[in-house]
């Protein structure tokens, strides 16, 4: 009787030991911009205070989403500057933080398209005259091409759904094929195709409407594939908003809510340490090391990354393609008149997109983050390289200031897509994978939430594994 008591005191302790040691989880995320914070904040959300997370970051917090300072004091957008009033993900942020959101778009903003002849088509002041313009030169289909954008947008909707029932996807594939069937066959056909040979859009629409769209939001061209090149058109339409004060607001708000351990420094290798009771170590550019249950890379893993990390006792590669280069250039100067005319002779805002080859993408005015009134003498040009002084002179008559941001903002799409996936390793698991279907602020959230979905899932398989013991009979 007494050996049987004693042998059951030792199960229940084998038992409880197992579950305490379950119950704390240890987790590392790479990367602190949206996609990295918001993971961590869905994961604080599933576990609470089961679990401890360290964030990475070795530049500061939001990533891609950043401001930059000019000489009059304001701060402007110079990554990830709007998000559609459809993104569930983003809206909720600014709510739970207490930020504001603001109207982005300057209130007489016309967008012009410009190729080596010239403006080739320039929007009006009025709503009606601007679509009489557009039905002209591109026929009804940009009146169907919007019902086609609102169509997929209702579709995509079903995201939400899926992720508030629990479910979660190992590669994009799986994921955009569990929003709607057809979305899988989008990674493997261009744009351009798919829009005239499948939908029967004209050459024209597609090489000036659709291509306008790619150049301003990927800097890219009709060869993208066709989920990406939807993505680009839903940006340019419906209402688009900004945070008061920058986007990357939203990230530093995220980090505080999480309550995570922020450690400032690069990952430079990632090392797996038992193949059966997996656990990672990661080593910093400071030489620093500390283990983890589960490790999230939420940055670009790329074969032209800018902080490359080694991976010690793992299959490699992983990359699956490179990143594409845009160089943001801020510059406060006086537009050169004769080479926009007519468009450059009005006092309202301007976005000029080049639709044929063009050393810059486009040009813009700015609104500082706060929606201060902003010298109509404030631009944003985005290009492929950096701009020389003579291309600045090109330009502009004269120039006051001039920043540059170098940017590997997003991939360089390519048809067929290659297969991305969510798993890198066994409880190691990379969130940007969802930037090769489309790369904005909420795919990086819903790319975030699935990975967190997947070590939910993954953590209570290995929890109900870990705590089935053989009974003893004696």
């Amino acid at each position: 009787m007494k050996l049987h008591y004693i042998v059951t005191i030792a199960c229940l302790l084998v038992i409880t030991s197992k579950k305490t040691h379950q119950e704390e989880i240890n987790i590392a995320i790479i990367g602190g911009g949206i996609g990295g914070t918001s993971c961590a904040y869905f994961l604080k959300e599933m576990f609470n205070e089961q679990v401890n997370i360290d964030l990475y970051e070795g530049n500061t917090i939001g990533g891609r989403i950043a401001t930059v300072t000019l000489n009059d004091g304001n701060m402007y957008e110079a990554g990830g500057s709007v998000i559609h009033d459809r993104n569930r993900y983003m809206s909720n942020f600014v709510d739970i933080t207490g930020l504001e959101k603001r109207n982005t778009a300057l209130k007489s903003e016309r967008v012009g398209l410009y190729s080596e002849n010239g403006f080739e088509f320039i929007e009006s002041n009025s709503e009606v005259v601007n679509i009489m313009k557009s039905v002209w030169r591109y026929g009804y289909g940009v009146k169907t091409m919007k019902g086609t954008i609102d169509g997929i947008l209702n579709k995509f909707d079903k995201i939400y759904e899926l992720q508030n029932a629990g479910k979660s996807y190992d590669d994009i594939v799986d994921l955009l094929v569990a929003i709607d069937p057809d979305f899988g066959s989008y990674l493997n056909i261009s744009i351009k195709d798919a829009f005239i040979n499948n939908l029967g859009f004209s050459e024209l629409l597609v090489d000036e409407i659709v291509k306008a769209s790619l150049v301003v939001n990927y800097g890219q061209d009709v060869d993208v594939h066709q989920f990406v090149g939807l993505v680009s058109l839903a940006g340019m339409g419906g209402s688009l908003w900004a945070v008061k004060g920058g986007n990357k607001m939203v990230a530093e708000k995220l980090v505080e809510l999480s309550k995570v351990r922020l450690i400032q420094e690069y990952v430079v290798q990632i090392t797996q340490n038992d193949k059966k009771y997996i656990s990672y170590t990661l080593t910093t550019s400071n030489r620093n090391s500390l283990t983890y249950d589960y490790v999230v890379f939420a940055a670009p893993l790329a074969e032209n990354q800018k902080i490359p990390i080694v991976f010690n006792d793992m299959i490699e590669p992983f990359k699956v393609g490179k990143y594409h280069r845009t160089i943001s250039t801020f510059v406060v100067g006086e537009l050169r008149k004769e080479k926009f005319s007519p468009f450059s002779y009005e006092n309202d805002g301007k976005l000029i997109i080049a639709i044929k080859k063009e050393f810059f993408n486009s040009i813009g005015n700015i609104e500082t983050v706060n929606n201060t009134s902003s010298n109509s003498n404030y631009w944003k040009i985005f290009s492929k390289e950096p701009l020389s002084s003579y291309q600045l002179n090109e330009l502009f008559t004269s120039v006051s200031e001039v920043k540059v941001m170098d940017w590997l903002a997003y991939p360089h799409y390519q048809v067929p897509t290659k297969p991305s996936s969510f798993h890198l390793s066994d409880q190691l698991y990379h969130i940007n994978a969802i930037e090769w279907a489309a790369s904005a602020m909420e795919m990086s959230c819903i790319g975030a939430r699935n990975v967190a979905l997947l070590i939910k899932k993954n953590f209570e398989n290995n929890w109900n594994q870990t705590t089935m013991e053989p009974r003893v009979e004696l």
